[in-house]
């Protein structure tokens, strides 16, 4: 009796389906660990005779239990655990409904182009383009679909969505990034320095000799400086200072000679406009200077406030200048024969 009832014992009833075949694959070590002890346990039993009772061999069977699940890995227990949960998530409804969402989203799909290819009738080429990309998102989804149904996560997580719901809705922002300490409690007014001098209403466009008029002293003080560095060239003692100091005599000296020449022509222009002014009153029509005309008429007014001898000058030093240019165009002299 001994050995039956250890066979039935140690049988046990086979699982259905996909189950008993991973089960098998996840405990390869333990089935035949359990075999081999099995099979010693039932020999000895069998050597000993049939005086043990029943007592007896319920408390082998436990210990050899406990020797066998004391012998099992943990690595082994927790890929068997996750086996079984996988099994449990694949046969469950949720696949029934994600396959219903999928195919309503296809016949939207389908129904939407319908609806645009008897609306605007494309090009061939342009419908190709539209069916390869309408088959790309379908399998897109798709294949979202299956991970989905795959993964360990929660179904509150499988729907979130990381694009807008709409694009009238609020831009979602990360909570890795760290928001500012600092605070605006109380808006101050920013200060803005003003310069009276530039105002819109000290400033008239029309007439720009008032930026002079205004800015006139500076004139005095450039004067002041060039009689300074008259004296200091004379007092230099090196040839280097002497130099840089004449140079820079000669720069200001050319800046002032400028500014009048700038003054001039805009005598010139002012005293033309009141001649114009009288003209048009009498009835005539207004006649404009070109800027060459007025470079003349202020040449001769700085030849009338000339003395003299360095009027004299300035005649030599242009007639020596113009001759220099007609000798440039002038052709090369040419070799006569013998």
């Amino acid at each position: 009796m001994a050995p039956a009832r250890l066979a039935e014992r140690n049988v046990r009833p086979a699982r259905a389906g996909s189950e008993v075949d991973d089960d098998v694959v996840d405990f390869d070590g333990f089935a035949s660990a359990s075999e081999d002890e099995r099979s010693e346990g039932s020999e000895d039993d069998v050597a000993a005779g049939n005086d043990q009772g029943d007592d007896e061999v319920l408390s082998g069977d436990d210990v050899d239990a406990e020797a066998q699940i004391s012998s099992v890995s943990f690595g082994a227990l927790k890929k068997a655990q996750d086996a079984i949960v996988k099994k449990r998530k694949r046969g469950s409804d949720t696949t029934a409904e994600q396959d219903e969402k999928l195919e309503a989203l296809r016949a939207r799909l389908r129904q939407m182009k319908q609806s645009k290819e008897r609306s605007t009738p494309s090009h061939p080429d342009q419908q190709s383009s539209k069916k390869r990309k309408s088959t790309t998102a379908a399998t897109n989804m798709t294949t979202s679909q299956d991970v989905n149904s795959d993964s360990d996560s929660a179904p509150s997580e499988v729907g979130a969505t990381k694009s807008r719901s709409s694009k009238h809705a609020p831009v979602s922002k990360s909570s890795r990034y760290q928001v500012t300490r600092k605070r605006n409690v109380v808006d101050v007014p920013k200060r803005v320095t003003r310069d009276p001098r530039f105002d819109a209403f000290n400033q008239n466009s029309s007439d720009p000799g008032n930026a002079a008029k205004a800015y006139s002293f500076l004139r005095d003080y450039q004067k002041d400086e060039i009689a300074e560095l008259k004296a200091a060239v004379k007092q230099a003692k090196t040839e280097e200072d002497k130099e840089t100091l004449k140079r820079k005599l000669i720069s200001m000296q050319n800046r002032l000679k400028t500014e009048d020449a700038k003054e001039r022509e805009q005598n010139v222009l002012r005293q033309h406009r009141k001649e114009e002014k009288q003209r048009v009153e009498q009835g005539k029509q207004p006649y404009f200077l070109k800027r060459k005309e007025v470079k003349d008429r202020a040449l001769v007014e700085k030849f009338k406030d000339m003395k003299g001898k360095d009027r004299e000058k300035l005649i030599e030093r242009r007639r020596r200048k113009e001759g220099q240019r007609e000798k440039k165009m002038m052709p090369e002299a040419r070799r006569v024969g013998d």
